[in-house]
């Protein structure tokens, strides 16, 4: 995906992308509610934010009700980008699927949701107790 952005002329990576998913859906967020939802650290997500705010696709805004916190927004740019990286992702997943029955596809999908829901919930079970 990596390079069919790069020949696009978006230097995006995978995990930034996953970032851009979450903040099309739902903008703006806090660091730690990236960091939870992509299931990475905020270490890693902080990096992230940086170059993705270096790129001109998300703004970094103090939060108004704690100034301790960030929020993250997708900006203007971001927003102008999101039709065009969507299409490119859309036909690698179609070229992907290709030839594979729909059946298939449903049971891996369902696998995987799993999977995701499992490490969500093992995520959460491990602040619980450090909390």
């Amino acid at each position: 995906m990596s390079a069919l952005f790069r020949a696009a002329g978006h230097p995006i990576n995978p995990e930034e992308w996953a970032i851009l998913l979450v903040l099309w859906k739902q903008s703006p967020q806090t660091p730690g509610a990236l960091a939870d939802v992509t299931i990475k650290d905020r270490t890693t997500v902080t990096r992230l934010i940086d170059a993705m705010v270096r790129k001109g696709l998300v703004i970094r805004t103090e939060d108004p009700d704690d100034r301790r916190r960030s929020i993250v927004a997708v900006s203007v740019h971001g927003h102008a980008v999101k039709s065009e990286l969507i299409g490119i992702a859309q036909g690698l997943i179609d070229r992907t699927l290709g030839g594979i029955p729909r059946e298939d596809i449903d049971t891996t999908t369902r696998t995987l949701q799993a999977m995701t829901q499992n490490l969500l919930t093992s995520s959460d079970s491990k602040k619980n107790t450090r909390e």
